[in-house]
């Protein structure tokens, strides 16, 4: 067996309960098993990640405030020197800081806001509320939005709000067609290519999901079963927890039935580490960007393609659309010799892979040696 690679980042999806039922909710089937995981189970795991070298471990869920054991389980983390986020909804933000006092200013916030439509305004005025509360205690905060049908007119609120308290805010430019968002249309390709060529006009500080092919590269992919996992709150183990939310069976093990250094040694995380370009499916498979891309978010195209190695749907969309002469042209004019470039190299039949392990490619863009 190789040398494992570092477990640098733990993500506990602490339960699977929620407070919500959003429009666009990829695990919304999931919450209705209604599983939690005890301090225990977290403690137990936590001490097994820090032995595989974790750095940081990331609460989440469902909604991880709804959780009798977070306020525990985070105090048990600094306990022992790691980061800790969070990522939630924002509702309940005012249960961690009465328990965690001035301990609050360590936790890294990943929180959701997708304007007033999505949510409703009482609760999009709540979730603003306790964004300023946090960023006036000084809380590390990054709001995360994805972009619907719902909410594509809101953009300027939404960024607006992130741009005045100087916060990043990350954006999924289509929400994953499971659980509740099976009912939801997806955007159309010249609707998201406005979206994106706006907020770079006019929001710099906006993080944009994106292919390479759009974004240019230089955003560190999430590296999903090379330094990352996922524990589920019926204690699976995963490489990406919103694939297993729809597909149950994608798992490694389970923390309760085996140790976690062997399942981080299982087949599961071997296949991933050792993909390399050649194994991906259709443009991924001949795509100039791929070394820094690595096909982008597996979870989206895993949703749209069926496939966990299926080219990532905008990409698909961008070629179609092109092909089809229903791309609107002006959308794409500044990137007009990249597309054509990149159309070219994929119509190359000499074209050569890229032979390196997704691994290796992974490793050096997170700099871990």
């Amino acid at each position: 067996m190789s040398v494992l690679p570092i477990l640098k980042d733990l993500h506990v999806r602490i339960t699977s309960k929620c407070n919500l039922n959003c429009p666009h909710c990829y695990a919304a089937d999931w919450f209705k098993e209604e599983e939690q995981l005890d301090f225990s189970c977290i403690s137990d795991a936590i001490k097994q990640a820090i032995e595989l070298g974790c750095q940081k471990v990331t609460f989440t869920g469902g909604e991880p405030l709804v959780a009798k054991s977070i306020a525990e389980s985070i105090k048990f983390c600094f306990a022992n020197n790691l980061r800790v986020e969070v990522e939630t909804n924002g509702i309940l933000i005012n249960v961690l800081v009465d328990e965690l006092k001035s301990d609050i200013r360590k936790v890294e916030f990943g929180i959701s806001y997708d304007g007033e439509n999505m949510r409703g305004n009482k609760v999009a005025e709540i979730v603003r509320k306790n964004i300023e509360k946090l960023w006036q205690l000084g809380c590390d905060i990054k709001i995360q939005t994805v972009i619907t049908t719902i909410n594509a007119h809101e953009i300027d609120h939404i960024f607006s709000f992130s741009q005045k308290l100087n916060i990043r805010n990350r954006v999924f430019l289509a929400h994953s067609p499971n659980g509740n968002g099976k009912t939801l249309p997806l955007r159309k390709i010249n609707e998201w290519l406005k979206t994106v060529n706006d907020i770079k006009s006019r929001y710099p500080h906006i993080i944009v999901e994106l292919p390479d092919l759009f974004s240019g590269g230089g955003q560190k992919k999430c590296g999903w079963g090379v330094h990352r996992c996922e524990m589920m709150s019926n204690g699976d183990i995963t490489s990406c927890a919103p694939i297993t939310f729809n597909h149950r069976d994608f798992v490694a093990g389970n923390i309760k039935k085996s140790s976690l250094q062997k399942i981080w040694a299982s087949e599961h995380f071997e296949k991933i580490r050792n993909l390399s370009q050649k194994d991906f499916r259709g443009l991924c498979s001949k795509c100039m960007f791929w070394q820094t891309c690595l096909g982008a978010c597996r979870s989206i195209s895993y949703s749209t393609g069926g496939d966990l190695l299926s080219p990532h749907p905008f990409c698909s969309a961008l070629l179609d659309g092109i092909k089809n002469k229903t791309i609107d042209v002006q959308l794409v004019q500044h990137v007009k010799d990249t597309i054509e470039n990149w159309i070219k190299h994929l119509d190359d039949p000499n074209f050569e892979y890229n032979s390196e392990k997704y691994e290796n490619i992974v490793k050096s863009q997170h700099k871990i040696l």
